[in-house]
């Protein structure tokens, strides 16, 4: 075999290794960028204009296309009966008993389930819906929490600072979740919080400015971010609407 023959054979073979070796940099499928996943946590208490401040955040939400979870007060819904009513399905809704008041510290449980109760009776006929998720005023619960939500058909639970409950197979399951004061941080910080926090619970009190939650979610979605409500994140459907 002549010289040039081996030459050639030689650098054709250097050439399809090449193309072998670097193929895979070019042809490789690109793992898809895992997105964060936020729920905004709104909790309606007893307040001024608190109809008006409802009918202005559900048009933020609205406006960017956002999904959520609005917490009301059993009687400030009864206050305001049109305040349910402005949100879309989009927004799931829950309650946070009647009046607002720390389960922890009713000794009573009679009354700590009457507070329970009431707050979803109102929340459910006010909304013309069935709710099925909750938080507890101050997030102080107490060893009867479990009875008392099972007793109300409550089964998302989301009282606490680093987790949530959701009652699974006749019992309540912890899941873990980042928890949020949405007014004490900024919106860098929810941008910057690594990819593995999930989910995020941003949480907001009325009457909590809106100019700031409209500028909260603008820049949040700036990032690889998507809003879920109580439903998105347990799997289960916990604001079923026209059962009223």
């Amino acid at each position: 075999m002549k010289f040039i023959h081996v030459a050639t054979i030689s650098t054709t073979t250097i050439i399809v290794l090449g193309i072998i070796l670097i193929s895979p940099v070019f042809f490789r499928t690109p793992t898809p960028e895992i997105q964060k996943k936020v729920m905004l946590s709104f909790s309606v208490v007893e307040s001024a204009n608190v109809s008006e401040w409802c009918q202005n955040l559900s048009s933020i939400l609205k406006k960017y296309d956002v999904s959520a979870t609005v917490f009301f007060v059993g009687k400030v819904a009864e206050k305001n009966q049109d305040s349910i009513t402005y949100f879309s399905n989009k927004i799931d809704i829950g309650s946070q008993t009647y009046s607002n008041v720390d389960l922890a510290s009713i000794s009573d449980y009679s009354v700590q389930l009457e507070e329970v109760k009431k707050g979803k009776m109102v929340i459910d006929e006010t909304g013309k819906l069935y709710s099925r998720s909750f938080k507890a005023p101050y997030g102080t619960t107490d060893q009867n929490i479990y009875s008392l939500l099972s007793r109300s058909d409550i089964i998302g639970d989301f009282s606490y600072e680093n987790h949530y409950n959701l009652f699974v197979n006749e019992q309540f399951i912890r899941y873990d979740a980042a928890v949020y004061d949405g007014i004490s941080y900024s919106p860098e910080f929810f941008l910057k919080l690594p990819k593995a926090v999930q989910p995020i619970i941003i949480t907001f009190e009325s009457p909590c400015s809106l100019i700031y939650i409209e500028s909260l979610i603008s820049q949040l979605q700036t990032g690889n971010i998507t809003f879920v409500n109580a439903s998105d994140i347990s799997g289960y459907n916990l604001t079923v609407r026209g059962e009223g």
